[in-house]
C-alpha cells in the first residue's frame, strides 16, 4: 500500500510527523478515513480519536481536540487544539477530571459552565478510550 505524509500540529508541538498508509479522523459530520491519493479536502474536525495506519499494520492513536484538516494528494496536514499519545496521558488526572465533570452535570448547570462540564466529560471518556486500547495493544 502507498503512504503519504502525515503531520499533526497543535499551537505547542509537533505531535507526528511519519509517512503513513492511513489516517481516520473525526469530523463534525462523522468519521472519516484517508488514503494515499485521496482526492483534496479541507474539513473541520472535532474532539474524538485519530487513529493512523502505519505500515505492517501498526496502529496509533492520538486523542484530538477540534481543528481541521486539509488532504492534498501526497500530504495530510492535522491542525488541533491538542494531540496526546496514550503514553502521554496521565490517567488518574483524567479519571479525577472524569469524577468533576460527572459531579458538575448532576448540578444540572447551565449556560457556559454546562458546556465547560460537558467538554470536560467528553475529552475524559476519549482519552480514557485512547488509553484503553493502547492496553489492549501491549497484552
Amino acid at each position: 500500500m502507498s503512504s503519504f505524509l502525515l503531520e499533526i500540529i497543535t499551537p505547542k508541538k509537533i505531535a507526528f510527523s511519519e509517512e503513513v498508509e492511513m489516517v481516520t479522523a473525526p469530523t463534525s459530520a462523522g468519521i472519516i478515513g484517508v488514503l494515499s491519493h485521496h482526492m483534496p479536502l479541507f474539513t473541520r474536525l472535532v474532539e474524538g480519536e485519530l487513529k493512523i495506519g502505519k505500515s505492517n499494520n501498526e496502529e496509533l492513536y492520538l486523542a484530538i481536540g477540534g481543528g481541521f484538516m486539509e488532504v492534498t494528494r501526497d500530504k495530510v496536514t492535522v491542525l488541533v487544539t491538542e494531540a496526546y499519545h496514550a503514553h502521554e496521558i496521565n490517567e488518574a488526572g483524567v479519571l479525577a477530571a472524569k469524577r468533576k465533570a460527572e459531579e458538575l452535570l448532576k448540578a444540572k448547570p447551565e449556560g457556559a459552565a454546562l458546556l465547560e462540564a460537558q467538554s470536560l466529560f467528553r475529552r475524559s471518556v476519549i482519552a480514557l478510550k485512547v488509553l484503553r486500547r493502547r492496553r489492549r495493544e501491549i497484552s
